[in-house]
């Protein structure tokens, strides 16, 4: 009897780990943002004056591209690499400017193993640096594929890159125009179809509206991988005045969400993207059930294309001493679309990419001292997606 009780809880064991196992498993669709990719996402950029550090005139942003031999391919040396970048700028949601996303489109080619850096506001940095416009916009992010000979997208899961922030360049503000601060992050990549061979051409999916190509983020035959529609992340909420609870900590600070979609009809009217938020200060064991730590403060944000957004302009008790803590997290999603103003595009649950961006110091001599940027996860849901590059 105890050997056939042994056995069976064995088996049960068993059983759960498989169970647990299959909970676990990633989607096959499903994009790896960390391993390098045919497709490359740069979810912020500084198009500002550049700064000067330590004596030396600086852009606010350099954009770091490098490209890699794809996993069990056999690459030559010096092999060249066309990518095609598209700077994607928010739309102003007003009615004379049709909430259309300017975009501005541009090539570079670099060769297997090799990297070029370039900025933001059309300078080059260096003699070895491409000449590359500057976006229509002093903030926006920048995406980029693989493209062949004749400009066609190709599978090369081969591209890497980074970028660093010289200050916080917010849209509005008092600091907007100069910061001590810098950060770096590393940016988002995209692979292509598992199945398809490296050099592959990638299918495209035709606009109905304009008849040109748009790029198909779903993880169908032949086309990119998927990104999701939710992200979670931490987050240190706004401190704008010194002094007071919670102790020990006065360190001034704002906290920004910096969120786009993929779901992009560029230089065409989008609807607007509508992202649920939900906030939850620090957690505390508390032996009577205290709702006070862990609390729920909900808020929505709504943008075209690409926002930063501060924790103060979701919700006003988004800061330290109304939620009692320091820090807590967010998660943002699922988004959506909405039909309005009889614009042509697609409604429904769209993508969302992005991190949080943390600017902390005290603003005596008018600029923030510290920049920080975190990376947010997603909830492994894939979200079929369009981008649109037009003229393709």
């Amino acid at each position: 009897m105890k050997l056939r009780t042994i056995s069976a809880w064995v088996l049960i064991f068993a059983l759960s780990c498989v169970a647990h196992a299959f909970a676990q498993i990633r989607p096959q669709t499903l994009a790896d943002s960390k391993s390098p990719g045919s497709v490359i996402v740069f979810p912020k950029f500084i198009n500002r004056a550049p700064v000067s550090v330590d004596g030396a005139v600086l852009p606010r942003t350099e954009i770091e591209i490098g490209v890699v031999c794809p996993t069990n391919t056999t690459c030559t040396e010096h092999q060249p690499v066309k990518i095609r970048f598209h700077w994607v700028c928010p739309g102003a949601q007003l009615l004379d400017t049709l909430f259309v996303c300017p975009e501005t489109d541009f090539d570079v080619v670099l060769s297997v193993n090799g990297k070029l850096a370039f900025s933001a506001d059309g300078t080059p940095i260096n003699s070895n640096s491409p000449r590359v416009p500057q976006p229509k916009c002093p903030n926006g992010y920048l995406i980029g594929w693989v493209i062949d000979t004749i400009d066609q997208p190709i599978k090369f899961d081969g591209l890497i890159g980074n970028a660093v922030l010289r200050g916080p360049a917010l849209i509005a503000g008092p600091n907007a125009g100069s910061s001590a601060a810098v950060t770096g992050y590393s940016a988002t990549t995209i692979q292509a179809d598992p199945a398809l061979s490296t050099n592959d051409p990638i299918a495209t999916e035709i606009d109905p509206a304009t008849g040109t190509s748009s790029l198909a983020f779903d993880g169908a035959p032949a086309h990119y991988q998927a990104v999701t529609g939710t992200l979670y992340g931490h987050v240190k909420f706004d401190r704008m005045v010194p002094g007071g609870d919670p102790a020990p900590s006065n360190a001034l600070n704002e906290t920004w969400l910096i969120l786009l979609t993929l779901n992009v009809r560029s230089n065409l009217p989008n609807f607007p993207t509508f992202a649920p938020l939900e906030f939850y200060n620090e957690s505390s064991v508390s032996l009577n059930g205290d709702p006070a730590f862990a609390r729920l403060t909900s808020g929505s944000t709504e943008f075209l294309c690409w926002t930063q957004v501060q924790l103060s302009d979701i919700h006003p008790d988004l800061n330290q001493v109304s939620q009692g803590t320091r820090k807590g997290q967010v998660i943002a999603g699922p988004t959506i679309k909405v039909p309005f103003l009889g614009i042509f595009d697609t409604p429904g649950p769209v993508t969302l990419l992005g991190f949080v961006q943390l600017i902390e110091g005290a603003p005596a001599n008018g600029f923030y001292e510290r920049s920080y940027i975190y990376d947010m996860f997603n909830d492994g849901v894939p979200v079929s997606t369009r981008f649109l590059p037009f003229p393709f």
